[in-house]
């Protein structure tokens, strides 16, 4: 009887044995598994991301070469054992438009039925204007002055002078105006302010002559008409002049009859300045000039507003009416002025012009990877 009980222990030690290592083994190839599941779906993730990356380096090669596409671009293709099916969408500014010069290509990859993975690239098409040397195309001509005569000055209007510098090669006569901040004033002559309303005047006569009309001055405005000639902007008659130049800069042969004083860009007139009682309206890009007269008579402003450098070296100037200047002021043999005249700052006391060939460049950037 013993000796049947320990051979039934026996077995039950035997079977419960055999039990925890069916057990055991049951458990580690269900860890192997797994693991080998995990593994595999890592594997084709990270395909399926490679997959999704290489659809965005394609995509963004194509708008590269072509960017107005990016708007309506998409594209799909098998790659491997996965695919990829790029698309896009439009970013926007901070106030609601979209941004024609950006986008988002979106590339979805997928792999082995297991892998997926979203891949964007935010890309953005920059353009730059360089001159044969790299330099920005563009340098800074400076005429010292905000208002310079390379004569005698006078103006007797109730003008308002927003400037911090004026000269005349001289005597400078001033009547009324006022000046909002602080001013100097000097001439080779006497000077003269009466009834000055407002801010500060610092008045210097007998001062040194200033070279006002170097031959640097004039080079710079040959590099203004050779611009326009190279823009196709030669106009015989002043009538012909359009009111927007291309490239900024209009020129024309001949005098100021027949033009309406009104336009957006560079006005250089060969002959004189008799506008015949225009009031203007004109503003300058790039911060080129205004208006340039190249002949040696008379200009006559009777009023309107002038943005941008007004510059006539050889002639005179008189001023009508109410008139408003924002940019400097250059005149070649003298200048008065009756009326009101406002003068103001605006791009400081120069002009920009092109600096030799200009060259414009496009390139398209990829700005944020998500």
């Amino acid at each position: 009887m013993k000796k049947a009980d320990r051979k039934g222990s026996a077995l039950l030690i035997v079977i419960g044995i055999v039990l925890l290592i069916s057990l055991a083994t049951a458990a580690l190839s269900y860890h192997a598994s797994h693991q080998m599941h995990t593994s595999k779906v890592t594997r084709e993730q990270l395909k399926a991301r490679l997959i999704a990356e290489s659809g965005l380096n394609k995509a963004f090669h194509e708008i590269r070469q072509d960017f107005d596409q990016v708007h309506s671009y998409s594209d799909t293709a098998e790659f491997g054992d996965g695919a990829f099916a790029v698309t896009n969408a439009p970013l926007y500014g901070p106030d609601g438009s979209v941004l024609e010069d950006r986008a988002q290509l979106i590339s979805h990859g997928t792999c082995g039925g297991v892998g997926k993975a979203v891949v964007k690239i935010d890309v953005e098409r920059r353009s730059s204007t360089t001159s044969p040397d790299g330099e920005l195309a563009r340098r800074f001509f400076d005429l010292i002055y905000n208002l310079a005569v390379d004569g005698p000055l006078t103006l007797t209007g109730n003008f308002k002078a927003n400037v911090d510098r004026i000269h005349a090669n001289g005597n400078v006569v001033l009547q009324k105006g006022s000046v909002t901040d602080t001013t100097t004033v000097s001439g080779t002559g006497s000077v003269t302010w009466k009834n000055k309303k407002g801010g500060e005047a610092i008045l210097l006569d007998h001062q040194s002559p200033v070279e006002l009309l170097a031959q640097a001055l004039f080079d710079a405005i040959q590099t203004l008409i050779d611009y326009a000639t190279s823009n196709g902007q030669v106009y015989d008659s002043a009538s012909q002049l359009p009111a927007a130049p291309e490239g900024g800069v209009a020129y024309c042969k001949g005098d100021g009859r027949g033009w309406d004083g009104v336009g957006k860009g560079c006005y250089i007139f060969a002959g004189d300045g008799n506008f015949q009682g225009n009031k203007f309206d004109l503003e300058s890009v790039n911060g080129y000039p205004a208006l340039i007269v190249l002949g040696v008579n008379e200009t006559k402003v009777n009023g309107g507003k002038i943005k941008g450098a007004f510059i006539v070296p050889n002639g005179y100037v008189k001023l009508n009416g109410n008139a408003e200047f924002h940019g400097a002021i250059l005149v070649g043999q003298y200048m008065t002025g009756t009326g009101t005249a406002d003068i103001y700052a605006g791009d400081g006391k120069g002009f920009y012009l092109p600096s030799g060939e200009i060259t414009t460049t496009e390139e398209v950037v990829i700005t944020a990877w998500h």
